[in-house]
């Protein structure tokens, strides 16, 4: 399968089914530009053509499709691509969020310190999270991706779109994974081998094993599930993993010096975060809020 996430397939899937139903067709050679409809929302508008675009690609190679509907589709002239991009779920039931400090690295860890070897795992996940690594990332993580103990410590994995990433971890992350992986390797009874997973979860495929081999499979959980519901647990309502990446570059963003000088750019938090185009990073992850950029322009324009 091209798309091995399930996720992904579900969605396509669907859009492609409301498009058949929409045409009243059902073979791709039968479909016209007409018929790619508008849905609810704008951002609804670009992910329909943009699957269909891509499902008709496919069918111009397998030969059930003319190429000239998909060349219609994907032109600059056709108005439904003209509709803007929307980031940082602006449309979504859940809006994004931005933690501030003490939400992200007192009230959230401090849900994950219960004393149990879950929570060691949970906090070793939020603490990742919050230092910019994505959930599927935080999955694939493996013991030999962990320089802990070298001269310079860091954290060195292949991350989205097969590109090379590190990070250099800080005191706290240092000793929560170094408290993880000695628990870990007392519960087996022997050293961990560079291949498993530093973090384990209920998600199926990699990293699946659990934390504790005689613990309940109904103990096992998602990365989504655990960072919901600490985050419950913390009184903070519904956090999703992404908001803790959205975290890292919102308190990134807001150190300042004692003029209001930003310590990291844009370019700087693009870096931290493994973003391709410092245009996602600004579009999706930094806060919105009014930075007082005008105001320090006013007194050095006066």
């Amino acid at each position: 399968m091209r798309y091995p996430n399930a996720n992904t397939r579900r969605y396509y899937e669907r859009d492609l089914k409301a498009l058949f139903s929409f045409a009243g067709v059902e073979h791709p050679g039968l479909l016209t530009e007409s018929v790619v409809r508008a849905g609810e929302s704008e951002q609804t508008v670009r992910n329909t053509l943009s699957r269909a675009c891509t499902f008709l690609r496919w069918c111009v190679r397998e030969g059930e499709a003319d190429a000239v509907l998909v060349e219609a589709l994907m032109s600059r002239d056709n108005p439904l691509r003209q509709i803007p991009r929307l980031y940082g779920k602006v449309q979504g039931m859940r809006p994004a969020r931005w933690l501030s400090h003490l939400e992200a690295f007192e009230q959230l860890i401090g849900a994950c310190r219960d004393g149990t070897d879950l929570g060691r795992r949970d906090e070793a996940l939020v603490r990742l999270g919050l230092a910019g690594m994505r959930a599927a990332e935080i999955i694939h993580l493996r013991i030999g991706d962990l320089r802990l103990y070298d001269a310079e410590p860091r954290i060195e994995w292949i991350g989205k779109k097969r590109r090379s990433r590190v990070i250099v971890p800080g005191l706290s992350l240092l000793t929560t994974l170094d408290a993880l992986i000695d628990r870990r390797q007392q519960v087996l009874r022997r050293p961990l081998e560079e291949h498993e997973p530093v973090v384990c979860c209920g998600k199926s495929g990699a990293g699946s094993d659990q934390l504790v081999p005689d613990r309940p499979i109904a103990q096992t959980v998602s990365v989504q599930q655990i960072v919901a519901r600490r985050a419950q647990q913390a009184g903070l309502g519904h956090v999703a993993p992404h908001d803790l990446g959205r975290t890292a570059a919102g308190l990134l963003h807001s150190s300042v010096g004692p003029d209001g000088s930003h310590h990291f750019d844009l370019l700087d938090i693009q870096k931290v975060l493994g973003h391709s185009d410092p245009a996602t990073t600004m579009r999706s992850y930094l806060d919105p809020l009014d930075t007082g950029v005008l105001s320090r322009a006013a007194q050095i324009l006066d």
